[in-house]
């Protein structure tokens, strides 16, 4: 990272196995919690939400926390 205020990252396990995927999505976390920077993950995998702080859903147009 380039020390940004918010790190967005769109699908960035789209491409990976299983658990290669849940380690880049913890480090993508763990840089964000050490440098007290924000991060946004959109993702289909569900597998990485116990990493996340906080989970929005996208529901009909409209982000609901479950």
């Amino acid at each position: 990272m380039n020390d940004p205020a918010v790190l967005l990252a769109d699908e960035p396990t789209a491409s990976l196995d299983a658990s290669r995927g849940l380690e880049v999505v913890r480090m993508l976390a763990e840089e964000a919690r050490e440098r007290g920077k924000s991060a946004v993950l959109v993702t289909h995998d569900e597998r990485v939400l116990p990493l996340c702080d906080r989970v929005l859903y996208l529901e009909n147009g409209r982000l609901l926390e479950k």
